[in-house]
Formats: C-alpha cells, sequence, structure tokens
C-alpha cells in the first residue's frame, strides 16, 4: 500500500524536548529524586494534557506533592524558555507537504499549544490534533483513529513519527506504520525504507 500521510509528533520531534530539565531542576529545588517527579508529574499529565484538568489544579498538586509554592512550578514558563524548533525537521515537514498530506498529533496543554503556534508555522500542517481539545491522549487508540478520519485514509497508508516509544507503539497498534524518533539521520533513513526521499 503506497504511503498518504505522514503524521508528525511535535515536542521532541518538531520542537526540543525539555520535559527531562524540568525535573532536574525540580530535583534542586525539592531536594526529592528526579524519578520520583517525573513519575509524579507524568501521571498528572495525562489528565492535564487531555484537558481534564486545569493549569491551576495541575500544578497545586505538584506544589503540594513536593512541598513548594504553586508559583514555583512553573510548567509552561520553563517550557517556554527552553524549547527550540528543530529546523530541519520542520523543512522536511514542509517538503513532504508537497506530496503527501502532512498533519500533526501532540499531547500539550493549552498553554504550550498556543506558544507552539508562535514557533512553528501550523499552515504545513492539514491539522494539528492538540490533546487538550480532543479529550485523550496518545498513547490511546481514539486520537490515531481521529487523525486517520480526518485524512480520509487506510492505517497502512500513514507514518507516524514520534520520539517515545510507546506512542510509536499505540500507533502500530491501530495499524500505522510508524518510525522511533532518535534523530534526523535515522529518521530520513527511515523514510527512505518506505520509499520516500526528502
Amino acid at each position: 500500500m503506497a504511503i498518504k500521510a505522514v503524521i508528525f509528533d511535535m515536542g521532541g520531534v518538531l520542537l526540543d524536548a525539555v520535559n527531562y530539565k524540568y525535573f532536574r531542576k525540580m530535583e534542586g529545588l525539592t531536594n526529592t529524586n528526579e524519578k520520583t517527579i517525573r513519575n509524579f508529574i507524568v501521571s498528572l499529565l495525562v489528565h492535564y494534557e487531555s484537558g481534564n484538568m486545569t493549569k491551576h489544579e495541575f500544578e497545586s498538586r505538584i506544589a503540594d506533592r513536593f512541598g513548594i509554592k504553586e508559583s514555583e512550578v512553573m510548567w509552561p514558563i520553563f517550557l517556554y524558555d527552553n524549547g527550540k524548533v528543530k529546523k530541519g525537521m520542520v523543512s522536511i515537514a514542509r517538503k513532504l507537504g508537497k506530496k503527501y498530506k502532512v498533519a500533526c498529533i501532540t499531547n500539550v496543554d493549552k498553554s504550550r499549544y498556543y506558544y507552539a503556534k508562535s514557533l512553528i508555522d501550523f499552515s504545513i500542517f492539514r491539522f494539528v490534533l492538540a490533546s487538550c481539545y480532543f479529550g485523550t491522549s496518545k498513547p490511546d487508540r481514539r486520537i490515531y483513529l481521529e487523525a486517520l478520519k480526518r485524512l480520509k485514509i487506510r492505517p497502512n497508508e500513514a507514518i507516524f513519527i514520534d520520539d517515545m516509544e510507546e506512542n510509536v507503539k499505540g500507533a502500530r497498534k491501530a495499524g500505522m506504520n510508524a518510525i522511533h524518533f532518535k534523530g534526523i539521520k535515522g529518521f530520513v533513513r527511515d523514510l527512505k525504507r518506505y520509499g520516500i526521499e526528502v
């Protein structure tokens, strides 16, 4: 089956993933193990990025858990200050858009979504399917199927790219081709396996 669409993740693929820097910052601020911080925040992100928890609820839960002020949590502000565009990947997405349907599925809260729009020209995508507005997040099967529905294609006609293995596995379970993004060189090489040159 010929590939008709390429679907990108945003954070970690088109934008630098800086969550790990935030966890390290919080480790220094709270004297709590980084792994403990990461696990707790990730458990909240499932709800926050699906639009089922407000920013206040999200940040107050973190503040209460680690004994800091809510004003010290600064989740979106830290990501704003430290995130950068992966220009090479955005350039590839733009180029692919001339031949394929290009879209984006992203797990993101509303504040980071608006920030991303200021960094990336969303017009290169047919659509950006944001978890905070859709109501569920990757790797939930429903978000992949929604993207396929909007693109009007079969699962095996799409390639999905994500830096998180669990999201790649979710796409594959939905019947899509998927690439685990680890860097631009490997990504270009993986595209060639599907007959796609950039």
